[in-house]
């Protein structure tokens, strides 16, 4: 099985991705993904468990996640100081960047230093997490006929963190999948509707995690803890923010983020919506009125053509 980038209609995304069609995928020895019991048979704003077959995976050993790490250029490894405060008075706030520190060494002293290390671009250094995103695309597709038209943003991320790690409150520019593969940690999840829609605008159009801030009138909103173990994942919806307590382990997951047809609609509303604002109007939210989002849609190639053109007219983005 191997991911192809799609003949017709051929479509750019606004960080000029490909969108992925999806083959059948291969029978593998042991499938990547498959349905819990209470997994729907579409996405939805709502988190929902299945079940990977990552745990003991070679590609998350020790040895191999070292030789990644050596592999990666040194500014797509972040590593970052953590509390392991359950109830940190700052807002569930990212902590402070580690530029410095070897990542190697930082894996490895991940048991007595807290530290949270994200691996960014692995599948473009590395071909066999290239081969895995593949074949666990390929099996998720067979799940949900949602991603069978092709879906773009494809990617993969790493995450290496210290027993008692408090991951700080955020929100991702996709929707993903996150696989616990080694450890345990509780995640989580608040519907995307408590984030303002400028905050959405801005998280969708800069793809900063540092865009979304904490606030405590979320909590009454806030879905149910889900906690996972190694072989258990949970879908984290469009834009749904959230926030991770590990257990008293070292954790390694495994995340899959991606876009489908429908979230890139969604997501040329809000770049559209941001660009007005920055003109000093005030536009109608996502999803009110669905013929103006339609216009919305077709005009987005304007924006991007007067980006390209004056780039000192691109809306700044503080983080």
């Amino acid at each position: 099985m191997r991911i192809e980038v799609a003949a017709a209609p051929r479509r750019r995304n606004l960080d000029g991705g490909r969108v992925y069609a999806v083959t059948e995928p291969a029978a593998p020895a042991s499938a990547l993904v498959t349905r819990a019991p209470a997994t729907p048979p579409s996405f939805g704003e709502t988190p929902f468990p299945v079940r990977n077959g990552l745990a003991g995976h070679p590609l998350f050993s020790d040895e191999r996640i070292e030789e990644l790490l050596r592999r990666l250029p040194r500014a797509r490894v972040e590593v970052r100081r953590v509390t392991v405060d359950p109830d940190p008075a700052g807002g569930w706030k990212r902590g402070p960047m580690d530029p410095d520190v070897d990542p190697v060494a930082a894996f490895r002293g991940l048991a007595q230093r807290p530290t949270w290390m994200l691996l960014h671009d692995t599948w473009k250094h590395d071909a066999g997490y290239r081969d895995l995103l593949e074949q666990y695309l390929a099996e998720l597709s067979t799940l949900f006929p949602e991603l069978a038209p092709g879906v773009s943003d494809l990617g993969c991320w790493m995450f290496l963190s210290s027993g008692r790690s408090v991951v700080h409150f955020h929100a991702d520019p996709d929707q993903s999948f996150l696989n616990q593969v080694r450890g345990g940690k509780t995640v989580f999840v608040y519907p995307a509707r408590v984030l303002p829609e400028k905050t959405v605008e801005e998280l969708v159009y800069a793809y900063d995690q540092g865009v979304v801030t904490y606030d405590p009138a979320y909590e009454p909103q806030r879905f149910e803890p889900v906690h996972l173990s190694p072989g258990e994942s949970v879908f984290l919806p469009l834009y749904a923010p959230h926030r991770v307590i590990n257990d008293d382990t070292v954790c390694v997951s495994w995340n899959v983020g991606f876009n489908t047809a429908r979230s890139r609609r969604r997501r040329d509303v809000h770049c559209v919506n941001l660009e007005l604002r920055h003109l000093g109007l005030t536009p109608t939210p996502w999803g009110r009125r669905p013929r103006v989002d339609a216009v919305k849609r077709a005009s987005r190639f304007v924006f991007k053509a007067k980006n390209r053109l004056l780039p000192f007219t691109r809306p700044k983005i503080r983080v």
